[in-house]
């Protein structure tokens, strides 16, 4: 007998499990099998990120219906305001732009959160957008019956005048301005809310600019 044969086969597989350890898996008891352990980890798991997505998503998804239903719009204000002053070699000046601010109440029977609000201004005569403002609202939950604090929204872009009171020499050339207000929440998409009419008024003036 060779010392090969005295000492079993030459070669055998590095670290592979032997005829025992395969069985071993399947004929112990279930709470001693690491597979099973594994299996109930994956599902534990499972179950945990359905239901938090259920609560932090589905509970909270909302139509563009049940959105416009739920906003209330009220203590609604309009003008417009110096946002910029221009200093440039061919023009010293203000640039003034419309606004409209007011409270949002929440007339649903949920919560109301993160809505974005967007503010789209145009001139009544011909449709031609004169800017947006937009923001978001609502960050801490509003609950049904509940009102939030003011909201502005402005257009950033309007009229250019030497100063503000400059503005009642140029009567002629104020033009009638509207602004149509759209909102979001999660995942409902963007829905007109309401359109409101811009007043003449200007910030820090008492009379509104008057056409003749």
């Amino acid at each position: 007998m060779t010392q090969n044969e005295k000492n079993g086969p030459a070669a055998s597989l590095s670290g592979a499990p032997q005829g025992d350890e395969i069985l071993d898996e399947y004929i112990r008891p279930w709470w001693q099998n690491s597979k099973i352990w594994l299996g109930v980890t994956v599902l534990v798991i499972a179950a945990v990120f359905a239901v938090v997505y259920k609560k932090t998503v589905l509970n909270k998804a909302i139509t563009p219906a049940e959105l416009k239903a739920a906003i209330q719009l009220f203590d609604i204000s309009s003008q417009w305001k110096v946002t910029e002053k221009v200093s440039d070699e061919d023009f010293q000046g203000i640039i003034l732009a419309p606004e409209v601010s007011f409270r949002l109440r929440n007339v649903s029977k949920k919560d109301l959160s993160y809505v974005f609000l967007l503010g789209v201004f145009r001139f009544m005569d011909s449709g031609k957008v004169i800017g947006e403002g937009y923001q978001m609202t609502l960050r801490t939950p509003l609950p049904p019956g509940g009102e939030s604090e003011r909201i502005t929204l402005n257009a950033g872009f309007g009229y250019r005048a030497t100063s503000a009171a400059a503005f009642d020499k140029h009567k002629q050339d104020w033009r009638n301005s509207f602004c149509e207000v759209f909102a979001k929440s999660h995942n409902s998409g963007l829905t007109m809310i309401r359109t409101f009419y811009v007043s003449r008024r200007i910030e820090g003036q008492d009379l509104e600019v008057e056409i003749r």
